[in-house]
């Protein structure tokens, strides 16, 4: 039997060094990560935490400012009550505040209206007004006295306010008409209106518009009258008014807005006879106004227009060029 062979192998050494230190930083950036984690996640529940505590004191707060603007509102409704006049039992917005020896109050407009004499207990009002009144209207808000508004303002823009407000009560530019109504309304009520021979009529015009006029005789008199028409121009609504006053025929432009907002405007108006040209300098046949269009604010006896005598008003009806 021959001698026995040996196979020797070779076993070469593996490093994993590298291996187990990119492990271990691995190992150590998810641990760092878990961390952050873990805080982030306190941080919240602690901060939920804080937020359930800081509600229940928003809760405790917001109950407090109620509970105060309740009893705020009391006092102030209280206030007002005392206040309020007892004729039109409405709170004044202005002063002065007439007041009568006995202490009952009664507004500046009733007072023109009752005399001097108490509406609550008869005696003599004198001149006594009310500081006390005063200082409780000018420190108090006060809702629009116009129907379909009731919006609320402060004592410095409720004066403001009402001169603007849309539903502000006006008068129909009808000089046989009593109807009062808001301004909103009173393109309606043209239309209703029993005063009027005609129905009104809308058109839409964009700068200058030539209005045609056909009269109405009276019979027997020598008088005419005219129907009551009205346009839009720029979103702004206007009337054109022919009436009669004595032996004068009066043309007026009403612009249903305020005297700031017709003081805007600059309008030329010319009456002529039918077929005229509307440049015609004629005195005897044309009649020319140039100025701002009156304002449906304004009292009817303070309107601005033409005026036209009788037999001049004649001569341009019996004009046929």
């Amino acid at each position: 039997m021959g001698p026995k062979r040996i196979k020797i192998v070779k076993v070469e050494e593996v490093n994993y060094e590298e291996e187990v230190a990119a492990l271990k930083t691995t190992l150590e950036d998810k641990n760092k990560e878990i961390e952050s984690d873990r805080k982030k996640h306190e941080e919240t529940v602690a901060n939920l935490k804080l937020k359930e505590v800081e509600s229940e004191n928003d809760k405790i707060e917001i109950n407090n400012l109620k509970r105060k603007l309740s009893e705020s509102k009391h006092i102030v409704d209280e206030l007002k009550e005392r206040i309020k006049c007892p004729v039109c039992l409405e709170v004044p917005q202005t002063g002065p505040v007439s007041v009568c020896p006995n202490g009952h109050l009664v507004c500046n407009e009733c007072k023109k209206r009752v005399g001097n004499a108490c509406p609550s207990c008869k005696v003599a009002m004198g001149e006594g007004k009310s500081l006390l009144a005063v200082t409780v209207i000018e420190n108090i808000d006060h809702q629009c006295k116009f129907v379909d508004c009731g919006e609320v303002f402060s004592h410095e823009e409720i004066e403001k306010h009402s001169k603007v407000c849309c539903q502000r009560t006006v008068s129909c530019p009808h000089s046989s008409c009593n109807v009062k109504v808001g301004l909103s309304k009173l393109l309606d009520h043209f239309r209703d209106c029993s005063f009027l021979a005609y129905r009104i009529t809308l058109e839409q015009v964009s700068a200058v518009k030539t209005l045609y006029f056909t009269p109405t005789n009276v019979k027997g008199k020598k008088d005419w009258f005219f129907k009551l028409s009205a346009f839009t121009c720029e979103d702004i609504s206007f009337c054109l008014k022919v009436e009669k006053r004595d032996w004068l025929y009066n043309v007026y432009l009403v612009m249903l807005a305020t005297e700031e907002e017709c003081s805007e405007y600059k309008i030329e108006m010319i009456v002529h006879g039918y077929g005229r040209d509307d440049s015609s300098d004629d005195p005897e046949v044309s009649f020319k106004f140039w100025g701002k269009p009156c304002s449906i604010d304004v009292d009817q006896k303070e309107w601005v227009g033409i005026k036209i005598g009788q037999n001049r008003m004649e001569q341009i009806l019996s004009k046929e060029n």
